[in-house]
């Protein structure tokens, strides 16, 4: 019984986090390392207050890209932000208006190194064992006690 209450509590929890702005990005290239990796997932907040040296999720030409704040500006009364990877060499060539973030990120999920395909062995090592940890419980439920 005491399962089912974690799954509801983890329900609510994830409606309760969407309700409020919290969102997922999925992190597409190498841009950001060693901060982000390719894969990893960064969890994002609605934008409140944004200084230099913050990392910010916004959509350019469709894709969302995730990139550190290197510079604010003020022009005809609306905020800009100038971006860059931490890896690029050079600063993104557009400026980001501040109507078009998407979100501040305050956590990185590295889950690139768990799905990175030199980590497969490790990935089916634990999915086995998972998998039979699962098969002797259900074993165990379905033994007569004495």
């Amino acid at each position: 019984m005491d399962r089912y209450y974690l799954i509801i509590f983890i329900v609510l929890l994830t409606i309760a986090a969407k309700t409020v702005g919290v969102s997922l990005y999925y992190v597409l290239t190498g841009s950001m390392k060693p901060t982000a990796e390719k894969g990893d997932i960064v969890l994002t907040v609605p934008v409140r207050k944004v200084k230099i040296g913050d990392i910010l999720s916004f959509k350019k030409d469709g894709v969302v890209i995730t990139h550190r704040v290197v510079e604010i500006r003020e022009e005809f009364g609306e905020t800009y932000f100038l971006t860059k990877g931490d890896s690029n060499k050079f600063n993104d060539p557009y400026p980001i208006p501040g109507k078009e973030l998407l979100g501040k990120v305050i956590f990185v999920v590295p889950t690139g190194s768990v799905f990175n395909p030199n980590y497969i062995p490790v990935l089916y090592w634990i999915m086995g064992f998972t998998f039979g940890g699962l098969m002797y419980l259900i074993y165990l439920q379905n033994t007569p006690q004495l």
